[in-house]
């Protein structure tokens, strides 16, 4: 089968579109005929070696959407031959005590379709039945892709870790990533007052499109606390959803009002920061990380796609033969939303 793939990390002339061979279907598995697979900087990181130091050759892709073309005998679901399906690409072992105990978001022995297992970049791919979700009749493969991890982590972070409010102010970066537009629908479905950030007034303009309430140039003002104090009548925002990092550490800090919270799920800008403890001591604020994702949270946003208050935004669109130009766009920071690669 035709896929992308690295057999050794380095640059973006490390990755091969070529034939692979064809996965087989395992015990409770099914096989996916990919139809559409989105970037995220995983990918990039995989490839430079950052991240994995696994086995290679590796077929990259971790977001996922296609075709059921084979299902084990042994697989207990109801899917159907030909069922539209997106899958969550965290493996869990569902043996563990952990997963017994419905905490699979921290299971041990727990696997990256992408990442530690070969990844949607591909024709074919296999992964567990429990992992597949039908996606509504009137979403594209294209759009789909664009949802599993962006939306994943959206709705755990803002939703299960911060626990949003309809009356929260809430402050989210990057409205130009895949999480950052994805926590933007989240945000304003649940009622809440949103703004966000971006570097590009097209951004900007985009993220208003989408439902944000306020927006602010973090190039033109990298001070940017300033402004969401004069927009909140001196108080802060009741919420920071970050995927940024360091980058924007302090200012994320003087974002919030006294009580606030802070959730992070991404170091695109670095990993290391400076803690001014001050900070704590005036006012009380909770910090949070994301950590896993659980099979049950990827359940309770996939209601909400069928519901039709949440959409996948493929950015740009690329074929599988130029994963390349999508690694570079991404690497741009070129676009808006998710980089959807079809095959």
């Amino acid at each position: 089968m035709k896929a992308v793939f690295i057999n050794e990390h380095g640059g973006t002339d490390k990755l091969i579109c070529g034939d692979r061979p064809e996965p087989e279907v395992g015990p409770g598995e099914i096989m996916l005929r990919v139809r559409a697979s989105a970037l995220n900087h995983l990918d990039l990181n995989l490839r430079e070696g950052r991240t994995y130091r696994g086995p290679l050759p590796r077929i990259l892709g971790c977001d996922i959407a296609g075709e059921v073309a084979a299902i084990s005998p042994a697989a207990n679901t109801e899917l159907e031959i030909g069922d539209r399906v997106i899958l969550n690409n965290r493996v869990t072992c569902a043996n563990c005590l952990n997963c017994q105990m419905g905490r699979d978001d921290q299971c041990p022995n727990q696997k990256r379709l992408g990442v530690d297992l070969d990844g949607g970049h591909a024709e074919y791919i296999t992964a567990p039945a429990i992992n597949a979700h039908v996606i509504p009749d009137n979403m594209d493969f294209t759009e789909a892709a664009a949802l599993p991890i962006a939306a994943h982590t959206a709705w755990h972070c803002l939703v299960t870790q911060a626990q949003i409010r309809p009356w929260d102010d809430v402050l989210i970066q990057a409205a130009g990533s895949g999480v950052g537009s994805m926590g933007i629908q989240i945000a304003r479905m649940m009622g809440a007052r949103v703004i966000t950030t971006a570097g590009s007034q097209w951004k900007l303009d985009r993220a208003l499109e989408l439902g944000a309430d306020e927006v602010i140039n973090y190039n033109e003002t990298p001070n940017f606390s300033r402004r969401v104090l004069e927009l909140t009548d001196g108080q802060g925002v009741d919420l920071v959803f970050d995927c940024v990092g360091a980058s924007v550490w302090e200012e994320n800090l003087l974002s919030l009002k006294a009580g606030g919270r802070l959730v992070i799920t991404g170091v695109t800008s670095g990993a290391t920061a400076n803690l001014n403890l001050s900070l704590l001591q005036s006012k009380p604020l909770h910090l949070m990380g994301s950590g896993g994702r659980s099979n049950r949270t990827f359940a309770d946003f996939m209601k909400v796609v069928h519901h039709g208050s949440l959409s996948g935004i493929a950015g740009r669109v690329f074929p599988l033969e130029k994963v390349g130009e999508a690694h570079q766009a991404m690497a741009d920071r070129d676009f808006f939303g998710k980089i959807v690669i079809e095959s």
